[in-house]
């Protein structure tokens, strides 16, 4: 009796028990597929979106009066003012060579001239039939600088004293006016009147002096952007000489920080930048690449108790355990190349999906 007893006991408790205990919870699961293809290992650095190259852009005339200035951010092309001296506009011209003497019937060949007639058939001041693209100012150049000088309303002179017109390698954003100038300031031969880059979107990059030897002009690397899309780009220039910028400390004053390389990158897809000027990315760069191998999604790895790692290969209607090996880990695509005995491309593998 007291045996039975015990026995109704503990099989009225059970059910007790049970009906107390949280249930398990299966993970959610979805297949990948076991892929061949080229594994990239990269390092991490942060970046800045901005622009290429920079310029100064100097006043070579006469003492006058700034009238105007452009907005910071504004872009400027061909044959628009970059500013206004004495309410005279200041147009830009593309061209490698700054002006450096004034254009007129008589002068010396050089290479300035051509530039000056490049500019002019660029803008429909004249064709090829009038104006041969040489170093020599003729009286056909004179004849199209008329012409110009007629749409910004100017005297027809046929000449263009120097500093009536800047010349710049392309395209130009105004980053901002130079320190001390305003609209109304005078300014005298020589002054800087605004700083200036390039209109091809870029990522700048401070690298470690260490890390600058992994890297080449011309690889391809990976820009997270701010809203979380990857977009590609390439190393286009990487500096040559390390700086240490200034960054505040607790006392109030300025402490040097690490020295660093400047990096520049290009976007392969410069569409994809968003105008968010010198908003903060993430750039990875590449430091190692296995190609040709097999890989799975990272979160297809399962630890092993002994260690090491192991995937749940999918056989129709049941799974199995494989053993693999690990290689090279992409952190940004999210996969891992892997070798192991009986894997093969195409073979269905269990990941989380969350």
């Amino acid at each position: 009796m007291a045996i039975a007893a015990a026995l109704l006991l503990l099989l009225a408790a059970r059910p007790f028990r049970d009906a107390g205990a949280a249930p398990s919870r299966a993970v959610p699961t979805a297949l990948a597929r076991i892929v061949r293809t080229d594994v990239i290992e990269r390092q991490q650095a942060a970046g800045t979106l901005g622009f290429t190259g920079s310029y100064t852009v100097f006043d070579s005339a006469t003492a006058g009066v700034l009238t105007w200035l452009p907005a910071p951010g504004s872009s400027v092309r061909r044959g628009r003012r970059l500013y206004e001296l004495d309410r005279r506009p200041v147009p830009l011209f593309y061209g490698d060579r700054p002006a450096f003497r004034g254009f007129a019937l008589g002068m010396s060949d050089g290479r300035d001239v051509r530039e000056l007639k490049q500019n002019l058939l660029a803008l429909g001041f004249s064709n090829a039939d009038r104006v041969t693209v040489d170093d020599h100012f003729d009286l056909a150049t004179r004849g199209a600088v008329k012409d110009w000088q007629r749409t910004l309303g100017l005297q027809p002179t046929g000449t263009i004293p120097l500093g009536s017109i800047v010349f710049l390698p392309g395209p130009t954003r105004i980053t901002g006016a130079a320190p001390g100038v305003a609209v109304g300031a005078t300014v005298q031969p020589g002054t800087a009147i605004l700083s200036a880059t390039t209109m091809r979107p870029a990522v700048l990059v401070p690298l470690d002096p260490g890390a600058v030897a992994q890297v080449r002009t011309g690889d391809r690397v990976v820009v997270t952007m701010p809203d979380g899309r990857p977009v590609g780009g390439r190393i286009a220039n990487i500096g040559r000489v390390a700086s240490s910028p200034s960054s505040g400390n607790q006392d109030g004053g300025q402490a040097l920080a690490s020295p660093t390389i400047p990096v520049t990158v290009t976007l392969i897809t410069p569409r994809a930048r968003q105008s968010l000027d010198q908003a903060p990315v993430q750039v990875s760069i590449t430091s190692q690449e296995a190609r040709n191998v097999l890989a799975v999604p990272i979160s297809a790895l399962l630890a092993e108790p002994g260690g090491g790692y192991a995937i749940q290969i999918e056989n129709g209607v049941s799974t199995r355990l494989a053993r693999v090996t690990t290689g090279l880990f992409d952190e940004v695509l999210g996969r891992v190349e892997i070798s192991g005995t009986g894997l093969a491309a195409g073979m269905r593998v269990v990941v989380p999906t969350r």
